[in-house]
């Protein structure tokens, strides 16, 4: 960006719709690889969703990368499919870094231009804030990139059998926890 003096408008709400639509799909598109990513996991494991989601839920997705590549490790036998897995756990890391580049950062306006920037900060030894031109095409192109680095991690899942199978309707829904107060109160 060069020099000059730019008239820049931070209010989200005042960004085109067209870019608000971008930035929410690839949003959405990471919540669905990240589900995909949590399948996984419980389909190595061999548990239901529910339990699947009980272990995953709060796990960073460093941490869900470490524990894929140990049960890939214990699971799969074929060199080729943990060569396979490995590949495309690399291209869900790499989509999360787009996420992240793109919900992390503050954007704007140029109210003069109409020009969309995002303003990036990092405070590593020193801070360094820029300010660069995003178009709507690459924000669109990440997206993409996001929903197929999860859609491709679903099929290989499901090409080995490893989808988790669906909680059981008759397991017990009820806070047990709050039952056993209720019931200490009671007395």
């Amino acid at each position: 960006m060069d020099n000059k003096f730019r008239n820049l408008d931070f209010d989200p709400r005042n960004l085109p719709k067209e870019y608000l639509e971008a930035i929410g799909m690839a949003c959405t598109c990471y919540a669905q690889t990240e589900d995909h990513i949590q399948m996984a996991i419980a389909g190595l494991l061999g548990v239901d969703m529910e339990i699947g989601w009980a272990v995953t839920t709060h796990m960073t997705l460093p941490l869900r990368e470490s524990v894929l590549k140990s049960l890939t490790d214990i699971k799969f036998d074929d060199l080729s499919d943990v060569e396979e897995f490995d590949r495309l756990l690399a291209k869900v890391s790499e989509a999360a870094n787009k996420r992240n580049q793109i919900v992390h950062h503050m954007w704007c306006i140029d109210e003069d231009t109409k020009e969309v920037f995002q303003v990036r900060a990092q405070a590593r030894a020193r801070v360094n804030v820029d300010v660069m031109p995003v178009s709507l095409e690459a924000i669109r192109a990440d997206a993409g990139f996001i929903y197929n680095a999860g859609i491709e991690l679903f099929r290989f899942i499901m090409t080995k059998n490893l989808l988790p199978t669906l909680p059981s309707r008759t397991r017990a829904r009820f806070d047990k926890r709050k039952a056993i107060k209720d019931k200490r109160r009671a007395k």
